[in-house]
């Protein structure tokens, strides 16, 4: 029925069907770490009509939040779960386009999509760079691992998403993680942040001058990037052997997050022997999220199942 609908509406957004129910968490207790003393108001701009054609852009985000698509009857055993950075260019998440509709996609597939609204590097106002956003995503793997009895969720089974500039954050995840400290007072901190598996959509990988320029190494890390910082947050040049097996969806012709992001990365996992699944096509663009636009890199989506699927981390739709 998904596949009918996304060929049927090439340029809507899909809405929520009826089995599933979308839970929403503060990520943090009261104030984000960084946050505090900023009063910018958060601002919801929609680009579709708001009913058939769902399109926030969220701009100006201070309290990150979790959208946890729960099936609406709990299954009789745990899933897989999908953290989800939506892009934006680092300077607003665009979360139904590119978080929502992969959850709804995943949903039969007995899959829980849990889309993270992360603090954006740069606010109407403020400058946040990397280092906030690289924590939301830390806590999200732990809140999802620390709740995972609660939603139904295997912990072994937790891996992220990015799209497009969310990429970054998602590939930071895979590559810059925090191993399991049971000593830690804090029971949500004990746990890890090495994601069990990683996946991206046209996903901006790499901070090389040659194919990510100067505009988002400024959005990260300011006017003046150092060479560490470069280097810190090339996910190509911190892959290891002990890095998580990935998926990977790009066209040739992508002019916003160039190819080359993803054929660097690839090649990196070759390298270290890292399971790393690529779908790339000539023709396909740029932002297309998981919708059918009659261009070849819209298959990706499916490809992405049957990966999953092979790994043991999905089902045939409808299969409980």
């Amino acid at each position: 029925m998904l596949r009918l609908l996304t060929s049927l509406l090439p340029l809507a957004f899909l809405i929520a069907p009826a089995h599933a129910k979308v839970l929403t968490v503060p990520l943090w207790p009261r104030v984000a770490p960084g946050s505090e003393g900023i009063t910018e108001k958060e601002k919801v701009v929609e680009r579709g009509n708001g009913k058939t054609l769902v399109d926030r852009s969220i701009h100006d985000v201070h309290r990150p939040t979790l959208s946890v698509h729960l099936p609406e009857t709990r299954l009789s055993r745990p899933s897989a779960a999908i953290i989800i950075c939506p892009g934006g260019g680092l300077a607003r998440v665009v979360i139904d386009k590119e978080g929502n509709d992969l959850a709804r996609f995943l949903a039969p597939h007995n899959v829980i999509g849990i889309v993270l609204k992360f603090r954006t590097a740069r606010t109407t106002s403020h400058f946040y760079g990397i280092r906030p956003m690289e924590a939301d995503v830390r806590r999200a793997i732990r809140t999802v691992r620390f709740r995972a009895r609660q939603w139904n969720i295997d912990p072994g089974k937790v891996g992220v998403f990015g799209f497009s500039a969310g990429g970054i954050l998602a590939g930071a995840a895979a590559t810059r993680y925090e191993l399991t400290d049971p000593r830690q007072p804090d029971p949500l901190k004990r746990y890890g942040t090495r994601p069990d598996f990683f996946a991206a959509a046209y996903p901006l990988l790499t901070m090389k001058t040659e194919v990510a320029g100067t505009h988002y190494q400024q959005l990260l890390f300011g006017p003046t990037p150092s060479p560490r910082q470069i280097t810190d947050y090339s996910c190509n040049l911190n892959v290891t052997p002990n890095s998580p097996p990935c998926f990977l969806a790009h066209a040739r012709d992508d002019r916003g997050v160039l190819v080359d992001n993803t054929l660097l990365f690839a090649d990196a996992c070759r390298k270290a022997g890292v399971p790393c699944t690529t779908f790339i096509r000539d023709k396909g663009g740029h932002g297309y999220g998981v919708r059918d636009l009659g261009t070849p890199i819209n298959k990706w989506r499916f490809a992405f199942v049957d990966w999953l699927i092979q790994r043991k981390l999905a089902t045939p739709a409808h299969k409980k």
